[in-house]
């Protein structure tokens, strides 16, 4: 697809070569967090072609980026000198990077979570990720917070199991419908979007509050989405299974 002149002018800093699958409102709520953050230690969870990598090791003193793919670590080796990539399993990585953190005096400031996109997987490397201890203001970004099933994997995670979470908005950043096949999405698909957590060092006072600011938007474009299509197929599944068991019986 060709790229706007917002996209080579306004959003992409200079030598920012690689693909970023990433709104213009994404990548500029991106580079101003990390603007103001200015992260000692950040961590990238998912990191595919390096669109976002690029921008957080320009702006972070050190990264660690943790993918699946061992081939991600190949194609990049050399364009980063302060980012350390670990290929394997979040399942596994995560946990190991966590206690290093918190065993060691390094202050993490920036999370970007973009690897399993399941409703399971995003709501395991969220929980994994809040066994964190802040030393300083630390920020999550989950991305397709707009997707369905990501979005339940962040609703469903046990936020309020860390005290040191003293706020959760799932509608950071809105996310977009894809009336056409776009890369690797699907015709009629919801991607994209930013939900963001703040954590500090100061244990929380009183209940925490889960922010859905486009809660409503959401579900809108969700009831003409392959989203909406696909439950309702299953719910129809699931009537037309009752009434063969009802004539069965």
């Amino acid at each position: 697809m060709q790229k706007t002149v917002f996209e080579y002018d306004l959003t992409l800093e200079p030598g920012f070569d690689l693909t970023w699958q990433a709104t213009p409102a994404e990548r500029f709520a991106m580079l101003g967090l990390l603007r103001r953050l200015q992260p000692k230690l950040s961590l990238e969870i998912g990191t595919y072609m390096g669109g976002s990598l690029q921008a957080l090791a320009r702006h972070s003193e050190r990264v660690i980026s943790i993918d699946i793919d061992a081939t991600v670590a190949e194609r990049l080796k050399g364009r980063f000198s302060n980012v350390e990539f670990r290929s394997g399993d979040s399942r596994t990585l995560i946990p190991q990077v966590v206690d290093e953190i918190n065993a060691g005096a390094e202050e993490l400031s920036f999370v970007f979570i973009d690897g399993d996109h399941s409703r399971d997987g995003v709501q395991r490397d969220i929980e994994n990720l809040l066994k964190l201890v802040p030393r300083t203001l630390l920020v999550f970004i989950m991305h397709d917070s707009f997707n369905p099933g990501c979005r339940l994997g962040i609703e469903s995670a046990g936020w309020d199991k860390s005290p040191y979470v003293q706020a959760v908005e799932i509608d950071f950043v809105p996310g977009i419908f894809h009336r056409y096949a776009v890369s690797t999405t699907t015709p009629r698909s919801m991607w994209g979007g930013f939900a963001c957590a703040m954590l500090t060092p100061e244990k929380r006072n009183g209940p925490l509050k889960i922010q859905k600011s486009q809660l409503h938007a959401h579900n809108a474009v969700k009831r003409v989405s392959i989203h909406g299509w696909q439950n309702k197929w299953r719910r129809g599944l699931l009537r037309l299974e009752r009434l063969m068991r009802a004539g069965k019986g």
